[in-house]
């Protein structure tokens, strides 16, 4: 027997189908992506760290060497002009710093440039003269400077994962949603068909008609098709035991009371069924022996 049409304004599996796929998907992707991100995150600002912390440290020695010159001279350097305009624009031309401090040999700071924030790490270099430490140049330095270019990597892979998400609920709709969705409103056919007084013909297995070959509606398929064959058969035997009755009915006194039975086990369409040959002169019906 062709297969039923099916109604193609339900898309209630598919869309079912799509969403399962997509949230999946999120959960997966977004955990995966989120533990991606964390690692990334770290080994970035540890790196930075370490970039940061070797560009503070050259930048203090070469600072502390051009300072060893002055003092080689005797020339206090608190008396060198152009001292901060010199370490401001040091400070600016150099990533990762946040502050250069010149201090005199007590720790007294004489010059500095920068401080608005407060720095991660910290490095110095003396500044000798004739091998006697008289000053010191500390640098601050922040990681983050460096690392800022990666703060929108989280929003960047949570975008992904959403369009990889909308993807797969979109082909799974398509590859496993419309299969189902037409399986169901068949079997949906199949079961409301059955209700009825007028039984259809034993419905083929599930891997005749091209539908799902396992799983929950598959199995359903197969029930529905063992119950329809059982009572088909049923019926048969039913219709078989009122025939031999009739058979035998040779005044017709047993046709109304057959009938009846007809109509109350098989409906008013059973029983018309049952007793629609014409009976023949003496009572019998045609055909009967």
């Amino acid at each position: 027997m062709p297969p039923e049409a099916v109604s193609p304004s339900s898309g209630r599996a598919r869309r079912r189908v799509a969403l399962f796929a997509a949230l999946v998907t999120i959960i997966l992707g977004g955990g995966a992506g989120a533990w991606l991100v964390h690692v990334y995150k770290a080994r970035v600002e540890e790196s930075a760290r370490r970039d940061a912390l070797v560009i503070g440290t050259s930048l203090a020695r070469g600072l502390a060497q051009q300072f060893e010159k002055a003092a080689r001279f005797g020339i206090a350097l608190t008396l060198l002009p152009g001292v901060d305009d010199y370490l401001t624009q040091t400070l600016t031309g150099t990533p990762g710093i946040v502050a250069i401090t010149l201090r005199d040999g007590d720790g007294k700071v004489i010059r500095r440039a920068g401080g608005g924030r407060a720095g991660t790490d910290s490095t110095s270099a003396p500044v000798l003269a004739d091998g006697i430490p008289v000053a010191s140049v500390e640098v601050a330095t922040d990681p983050a400077v460096l690392s800022d270019a990666f703060t929108d990597f989280g929003i960047k892979t949570a975008v992904s994962v959403l369009l990889c998400a909308l993807a797969a609920g979109g082909l799974a709709a398509a590859v496993a949603g419309v299969p189902l969705e037409r399986s169901r409103q068949h079997l949906k056919a199949r079961l409301s068909r059955s209700l009825t007084e007028d039984l259809p013909e034993p419905a083929p297995a599930p891997r005749e008609e091209g539908l799902i070959r396992a799983g929950a509606v598959g199995r359903a398929f197969r029930a529905e098709a063992r119950r329809a064959r059982r009572l088909a058969e049923r019926r048969a035997a039913f219709e078989a035991y009122a025939e031999e009755l009739l058979a035998v009915d040779f005044d017709g006194a047993l046709r109304p009371e057959v009938a009846h039975i007809r109509a109350e086990v098989l409906g008013p369409a059973g029983g018309e069924a049952g007793d629609g040959r014409d009976a023949g002169p003496d009572g019998r019906r045609e055909g009967a022996g």
